[in-house]
């Protein structure tokens, strides 16, 4: 069993899973209010409330958002050396990581935002605040919160320049130029964008080997 505590001057929560598989599901317990904010957050954020031990309390220990709300997260039972674990994949990484991860932001894009997203933290998710203030194309980050749906559209079956103009990161007529740019010099379509400078080399990877699993996930490994 894991009990992990977080605690403020105002409310305490804990999140709570039996058993000491390398994925357990685990339950928040406290106040409605309280309990609703880290559910959501740890749901955008990870991507499930089914998390390897570990990984959950290393979340709780970094993410700005627990961090700006409650103490360090305690450990009241269970042993997280012995937590299995479980490689770290992208569909449990931070939206904002899976957006640096796809090219999307840079580091210094992504600090900046978070930052302009914090007098917001308490009313909108970060997803909600990037939606609102256009930061990011919403078929985008409709892609990275909901894979499923995509897959029901047949994304692992369309080829890059496709998913580029779908997920709004390239015009059609970027994609017509590099198209012809590839019949004159030969080259992959990716590095072509790149040179015409339309998207960055990252981007090009993340839509040249990202799927959808059966699971309705994104499957990526980062280079």
């Amino acid at each position: 069993m894991y009990r992990f505590r977080l605690s403020s001057d105002q409310v305490q929560l804990e999140l709570v899973a039996n058993g000491n598989s390398a994925l357990l599901p685990f339950q928040v317990i406290g106040p409605t209010t309280e309990v609703a904010f880290l559910e959501e957050l740890i749901e955008e954020s990870l991507g499930s409330l089914t998390l390897n031990p570990r990984e959950l309390f290393g979340f709780l220990g970094s993410d700005p958002w627990v961090k700006g709300a409650f103490q360090a997260p305690q450990v009241v039972e269970g042993d997280l050396n012995a937590a299995a674990s479980t490689e770290t994949s992208f569909q449990r990484q931070t939206l904002g990581r899976k957006l640096e991860q796809a090219g999307v932001l840079d580091i210094e894009e992504l600090e900046q935002l978070l930052v302009d997203y914090r007098p917001f933290a308490e009313t909108q998710r970060f997803g909600e605040f990037l939606r609102l203030n256009l930061q990011v194309p919403p078929q985008m980050l409709d892609l990275l919160l909901n894979p499923a749906l995509f897959d029901e559209q047949g994304f692992n079956e369309k080829r890059l320049g496709e998913r580029l103009v779908e997920m709004g990161c390239i015009t059609p007529e970027q994609l017509d130029q590099a198209l012809d740019l590839q019949r004159s010099k030969g080259g992959r379509v990716g590095e072509l964008l790149a040179e015409l400078g339309f998207i960055s080399t990252t981007t090009a990877r993340f839509f040249s080997l990202a799927k959808v699993n059966e699971k309705g996930q994104i499957d990526y490994q980062a280079g």
